[in-house]
């Protein structure tokens, strides 16, 4: 719903971009004007050693060559080794949201970014895609504009059992049920669960809510919908 203040432009961020601080996730009309370092959601792996028979004097005979080490790199920064399913769309048929969704990654200052159009949503490309076997795929977008609310600002009538539909590049569609809908300032965030590779699957729809900060230029709060897998 429309907040007084600044607002962004109805078809680009301003230019306080949306961002995930270590404070919380912020994904209003604006940006924070002074953002803090965001808590990394996937930090690196360091790589393996390099494997290298040793020298051997024992035996004339060729050594076996060693097979090749894997190297694994989770980090917010690297492309995803796997192809993935990626997510074009999300429904949620009982409020009227249907957007559009585009990856996205992170800003150069460490921070999460959003798409800039308001009729778009981000999905966090460095997470889990949705329909993944674990983890939390996150799904962000603006939730109004300076002429207005942004369709986003449906996710406020959506309740617990109503069903998010989202489209593949595959042309598949996954369901899930919305199981909680929470309203949440920043400082109670749970980071490490909106952005986990872990544990059960889910989908998680924030955007702006609360009070517009003046000083901080951000809203106060975000709401967070986190639906589950419907079971086929």
């Amino acid at each position: 719903m429309a907040r007084q203040g600044r607002r962004i432009a109805a078809v680009a961020a301003g230019a306080g971009a949306l961002v995930l601080a270590v404070v919380g996730i912020v994904v209003g009309a604006q940006g924070l004007s002074n953002p803090q370092p965001m808590l990394d959601a996937a930090p690196p792996v360091a790589p393996s050693a390099s494997a290298s028979p040793a020298p051997t004097t024992a035996s004339p005979a060729p050594a076996t060559p060693a097979a090749p080490v894997g190297r694994s790199d989770a980090g917010i920064g690297a492309q995803q080794a796997a192809a993935v399913d990626a997510p074009v769309s999300v429904r949620v048929p009982d409020v009227g949201l249907d957007l559009v969704v585009v990856p996205v990654g992170v800003r150069d200052d460490g921070q999460m970014d959003v798409p800039e159009l308001v009729s778009e949503v981000g999905w966090y490309e460095y997470g889990p895609e949705p329909g993944s076997a674990a983890g939390s795929s996150v799904l962000s977008g603006h939730v109004d504009s300076n002429i207005g609310p942004a369709p986003m600002a449906a996710l406020f009538d959506v309740e617990p059992g109503a069903v998010v539909e989202v489209t593949t590049a595959s042309g598949a569609v996954l369901q899930y049920r919305v199981d909680t809908v929470e309203q949440l300032g920043k400082e109670r965030l749970p980071l490490d669960d909106l952005f986990t590779r872990d544990g059960p699957p889910v989908l998680r729809l924030i955007t702006c809510a609360g009070d517009w900060d003046p000083v901080a230029g951000a809203y106060e709060d975000n709401l967070v919908a986190t639906a589950v897998p419907v079971e086929s």
